[in-house]
């Protein structure tokens, strides 16, 4: 079955240890004229020559109240406050039977955009759904500081500061975390991860059975226990000797054909319902080689692979 996609920006980015004011989904879109590269060309090129049918919803930028609670040091109500209406967006893409692709923004807006996931998928259809969390980082750490080291703790009600509580209805489930490439552990993550038993495609795992046997694996597990699964990918997965358009590069990480085989395996999948692509800052990628790795993968979860 053919799929429709809703592109939405969710270019926060106040929660990392790189803040910015940029819009990142700017620098995306724009065409850039010496390697004829850009987001919204390429989007159009899709619907016009491919048949695609995907839509530019804009932006969801921070309301005046999001920004007035992180420019008072109120980071965790402030990313509450977005994350509303980021989970609107989304939850309207749901509804209207599309799949939303998200790109921001620094790895904490995915608390908005797995709320809707979880919403509309868990608590309303009553299925079990599953994230895929690409990274080098674990992104579960419960203590305080960045708030992008987190989603994950948020999600799973695993955060136990400044009265965070999570609906049980729309809790994220250890069990149901599979990640891939991550390899920069806290502490707390690497006790958290263990005590949940939670599934960690590190680069060792990968190493010692294969990229394609590690993907394989994956796919079943999502497809024998899962009735729906949402991908989330941080820029840093990849590997950070070559990529490093971000605020956190790691180096070992995936390499782009096998972050591309990835994203367009997962996308490919009937029970796949979204993606988001978070961390990637363009005032730090000059030459625009990653520019041209974010377009690739963006397209990849559109379905094309080359």
């Amino acid at each position: 079955m053919k799929r429709s996609f809703d592109l939405i920006g969710a270019p926060f980015n106040q929660f990392g240890s790189v803040k910015t004011e940029k819009n990142t989904l700017e620098a995306l879109r724009r065409l850039d004229e010496e390697r004829w590269l850009g987001l919204s060309e390429w989007l159009e090129m899709r619907n016009k020559r491919w048949e695609a049918d995907i839509e530019d919803k804009g932006d969801v930028l921070p309301d005046d109240e999001a920004k007035f609670l992180v420019n008072h040091g109120e980071d965790l109500q402030g990313l509450t406050r977005y994350c509303e209406q980021l989970k609107t967006t989304v939850l309207d893409s749901y509804r209207a039977g599309r799949t939303p692709v998200v790109v921001g923004g620094d790895h904490a807006v995915t608390l908005g955009t797995m709320q809707a996931t979880l919403e509309y998928f868990q608590k309303e259809q009553g299925e079990h759904v599953a994230v895929v969390w690409v990274d080098a980082h674990a992104d579960c750490n419960t203590g305080r500081g960045n708030l992008h080291g987190k989603p994950l703790a948020l999600l799973m009600d695993k955060y136990p500061h400044d009265n965070w509580s999570v609906p049980a209805d729309i809790r994220l489930s250890p069990q149901d975390i599979y990640y891939v490439a991550v390899r920069d552990l806290m502490l707390p993550e690497a006790e958290l991860i263990k005590a949940e038993g939670i599934d960690l495609n590190s680069p060792e795992v990968i190493d010692a059975i294969g990229f394609r046997t590690m993907l394989d694996r994956l796919i079943a597990e999502l497809e024998g226990n899962y009735d729906r699964f949402f991908v989330s990918f941080d820029y840093d997965a990849l590997d950070g000797a070559i990529f490093r358009a971000c605020a956190t590069p790691n180096v070992g990480g995936l390499s782009a054909r096998e972050a591309l085989t990835l994203v367009h395996e997962l996308a490919a999948h009937p029970k796949f319902v979204g993606i988001d692509f978070l961390e990637y800052l363009p005032e730090k990628d000059p030459e625009g080689i990653s520019k041209e790795m974010m377009i690739k993968l963006i397209d990849a979860a559109w379905g094309y692979r080359t």
